[in-house]
């Protein structure tokens, strides 16, 4: 019997892209997508042995922001009273132990952990969310802070290439209320926190945001960051863990 609860990701081997479930060190590749995932093919690869992709590639990526108080706190200077939306360019997705590029006229870039919901099934103005989630991944929310500040809106500050690491996998069968949110920038524990403390919990999220906006499958939506972001230096290594998900992991280099 096919055990359902799966760590979907999407792969490149030997140049070609592929899908497969990922278990603690080894990946079994299946037929199909992380939208209909069919059956194994057999073929087991360690994780060394090949390289993470995205493992969606998102139409839209839509942030939230200020869904954690201790984050709003530390943020009071451009902070509003409810969560806000923000749009993420396309072209920032990228995957686990990819490179993080930081853009030379950045002063100050920062990290931001954040649990991810992927749609699974669209939908507008969405009043019954749980058939509308494929899973849940995990998101770096990369963000110029010198540039968020100086503006109104925040997608320029989000949107630069490399700013939206995600994966290393979607986990389809998940309780998202009470996950454990960590961030260490190399050996330094920079955020810890958990998901029951977010204003808006992920149902609340996708209702929010289809009020505003059609959501379409392969959409993502970043759940807001919890307290303690901070600044990323070249040859910084970044390693975001989300309880029952996984660990997403980046490295940081100067354009």
């Amino acid at each position: 019997m096919r055990d359902w609860r799966m760590r979907l990701i999407r792969f490149k081997t030997d140049g070609v892209e592929c899908y497969g479930v990922l278990g603690d060190d080894e990946v079994r590749r299946i037929e199909g997508d992380v939208f209909l995932p069919g059956e194994e093919t057999g073929d087991l690869y360690g994780t060394e042995e090949i390289e993470f992709l995205p493992p969606i590639d998102p139409g839209k990526v839509i942030c939230i922001g200020f869904n954690y108080r201790a984050h709003m706190d530390e943020m009071r200077d451009i902070a509003s009273m409810k969560p806000t939306l923000t749009l993420k360019s396309q072209n920032s997705v990228t995957g686990h132990k990819r490179d993080i590029i930081l853009p030379r006229n950045s002063g100050r870039v920062e990290h931001e952990a954040e649990l991810g919901i992927v749609v699974g099934r669209g939908g507008y103005q969405i009043e019954n969310p749980i058939g509308h989630i494929l899973g849940y991944t995990i998101i770096n929310d990369v963000t110029d802070r010198d540039l968020e500040r100086e503006m109104t809106q925040w997608s320029a500050a989000k949107s630069f290439p490399t700013f939206c690491p995600l994966g290393p996998a979607i986990e389809t069968e998940l309780n998202p209320r009470d996950l454990r949110i960590r961030c260490w920038v190399n050996d330094e524990v920079r955020q810890d926190s958990q998901t029951s403390l977010m204003i808006y919990d992920v149902y609340q999220c996708i209702r929010f945001v289809s009020n505003f906006m059609r959501l379409e499958k392969g959409d993502l939506i970043a759940t807001g960051t919890v307290p303690g972001v901070g600044v990323l230096r070249d040859g910084d290594g970044v390693k975001i863990e989300i309880e029952d998900i996984g660990i997403l992991e980046n490295y940081c280099r100067d354009e």
